[in-house]
């Protein structure tokens, strides 16, 4: 009896050999088919066919850690290429898939919330991305402060200007556990702290600017608080004070806020021009926001302010003040041609006392100002500039390259 069961052993040994073989030859088969319908999708987007290729990604039985990062790419790309429903049936279809690890379900489902959002499915989007911010676990592939600042961006489309201040608020909250537990003092991060201030703020303003347009100016006298206390330096701020004052009739007051905007940032100028004029008719003292703007041209040495004060002079008339000015600065300094043009146009308006020979000496010295040091060649192979010229460009040492500008 022993000596059969010897006999046997290298028989089932072989035959369990066999069947293990068979098995693993199977498997390897499976495999390869798979792959190559892996590649057979790929091969259809690298020849312009995605709706074939989403078939074959669509229908793919079985996914791994590999292939669901591929499904995030191909989803992403879609989306960044405008074709969101592909991006959107990409991502719910992976969402569905029964073996994603939490991570993987987590990114699926950010990716899809960002789906809705670029298809302007604005509703679905915060369902999505709330789900995310809710769950105590989803933060360890996307981190809570993107999801509030995607759930920002969707309110500012909506214009819920209170919900974007909590989401702001979120990202800020989060921002601040994240730097608490590194110990490195990241400049990025204050940076992004001060830009979210800054985002605060202008929302209490839109708010304050909707209460101001309804009459309740004892609730834009709250907000423009609440602004204040987030960022005192808004500009934002500065020129709803001076909307307000305006509404008020204190329009003198109201052009030193928009002035006092127009300090911090002068390119304001171009949008609180007509609000300017506007406050100087109504008081009905131009030559008030003329001289603060000459104050302000002092302090500067803007050109948009400069042409602004000679735009004024031509339109409402001039002083001693603004002549001194103007023949200064066409003596003296370099204008651009936008200042020379204007200042062209006050000239021949014969407004202030600037003779009609002086104005000519003026205007033709500002032209030598302006084209003294000037370059007067080019290299048509690079683009660079010189005064002289050269056989062979400085810049791409190329030969007979230098042309006259």
């Amino acid at each position: 009896m022993v000596e059969i069961l010897f006999l046997l052993l290298p028989i089932a040994f072989y035959s369990g050999w066999r069947a293990a073989r068979k098995h693993f030859f199977k498997e390897q088969q499976q495999q390869c088919q798979l792959s190559d319908q892996f590649v057979t999708g790929v091969n259809y987007l690298l020849s312009e066919q995605p709706d074939k290729a989403l078939e074959v990604f669509l229908n793919y039985p079985d996914i791994d850690e590999y292939t669901v990062e591929t499904y995030q790419l191909l989803g992403n790309m879609f989306r960044s290429r405008g074709e969101v429903d592909r991006a959107l049936k990409v991502h719910q279809n992976l969402i569905a898939r029964s073996n994603l690890n939490p991570k993987q379900k987590e990114t699926a489902m950010f990716s899809l919330g960002e789906d809705f959002f670029a298809a302007g499915m604005l509703d679905r989007a915060e369902s999505v991305f709330q789900e995310l911010l809710d769950n105590p676990s989803s933060n360890k592939t996307v981190s809570k402060a993107v999801v509030c600042g995607s759930l920002r961006n969707i309110y500012e489309q909506t214009r819920e200007w209170k919900k974007a201040i909590e989401a702001t608020d979120c990202v800020n909250q989060y921002n601040n556990k994240y730097i608490s537990k590194n110990t490195t003092n990241d400049k990025a991060d204050k940076n992004n702290s001060h830009d979210n201030k800054v985002l605060i703020a202008h929302y209490y303003c839109e708010l304050a600017d909707d209460a101001l347009h309804q009459g309740n100016l004892h609730e834009v006298e709250k907000l423009m608080k609440e602004a204040q206390a987030v960022h005192k330096k808004s500009t934002r701020l500065m020129t709803l004070q001076g909307d307000v004052t305006f509404h008020q009739k204190h329009y003198k007051k109201a052009i030193k806020h928009y002035l006092s905007a127009i300090t911090q940032d002068s390119r304001l100028l171009s949008m609180l021009l007509k609000k300017l004029e506007s406050a100087a008719n109504e008081a009905g003292d131009i030559s008030y926001l003329q001289d603060e703007l000459l104050k302000l041209y002092k302090k500067n040495k803007e050109s948009s302010v400069f042409e602004v004060i000679v735009k004024l002079a031509n339109q409402y008339g001039s002083s001693g003040k603004i002549d001194g000015l103007i023949e200064s600065e066409l003596e003296t300094k370099k204008l651009n041609i936008e200042s020379i043009h204007k200042v062209t146009d006050y000239l021949n308006s014969q407004q202030g006392s600037i003779s009609t020979e002086k104005g000519l000496q003026l205007t033709n010295q500002s032209l030598v100002n302006y084209l003294q040091g000037l370059p007067r060649f080019s290299c048509e192979h690079c683009g660079y500039k010189l005064h002289d010229y050269l056989w062979r460009c400085p810049a791409c040492q190329q030969w007979d390259t230098i042309v006259s500008e």
